[in-house]
């Protein structure tokens, strides 16, 4: 798997045509929660702007200079090396639904912790969140560089566990057995 810069705006085009002429590409889009007049809208967003990511084995000389000549594309990040494997397989996961969801997690003393989604599998990797804005920026490499995207997140307050006698009436506990 290779990685394209191309012109930002343009990714969903570029990869029609990439398809068109027979090469499997993608965008891994995400959705976030985005507020306007007070109301939250999901809204689709692209997790690596600028980038398309090409799934071949190798570039030969004739692809390249196909690929380099489609309007929007700006150039290879590495013609020379392919994506490490780890990399690649993320990038395919991230790809495998159209769009990923919001993640779902709770806090509990401070410490932020995923029950599903797409942030449970990279939870590690979390740098900060927001609660108010349901978002949160991962960091993930590309070629070994780093790079932060934001992901939509559900965060719920002070997850408390509580215990049987606590949730019996006030009656009931000082009652001798």
């Amino acid at each position: 798997m290779y990685v394209i810069y191309v012109v930002s705006g343009r990714e969903d085009d570029i990869i029609r045509h990439l398809r068109r002429v027979g090469y499997t590409a993608y965008v891994p889009k995400m959705i976030i929660k985005q507020r306007k007049n007070g109301v939250y809208y999901c809204i689709p967003q692209i997790l690596f702007p600028s980038y398309v990511f090409i799934d071949v084995k190798k570039i030969s000389p004739e692809a390249y200079y196909k690929i380099r000549s489609m309007n929007g594309v700006g150039y290879f990040l590495s013609t020379d090396n392919p994506l490490p494997k780890l990399e690649e397989d993320y990038i395919k996961d991230l790809c495998a639904e159209d769009e990923i969801g919001i993640s779902k997690g709770f806090l509990k003393d401070g410490k932020l912790t995923v029950t599903e989604g797409f942030l449970k599998r990279h939870e590690s990797s979390i740098i900060k969140y927001s609660r108010r804005q349901h978002k949160a920026t991962v960091e993930l490499t590309l070629y070994g560089k780093p790079h932060r995207i934001v992901c939509g997140i559900d965060i719920e307050k002070e997850h408390k566990e509580t215990a049987l006698v606590d949730t019996l009436p006030a009656l009931c506990r000082n009652v001798d057995i």
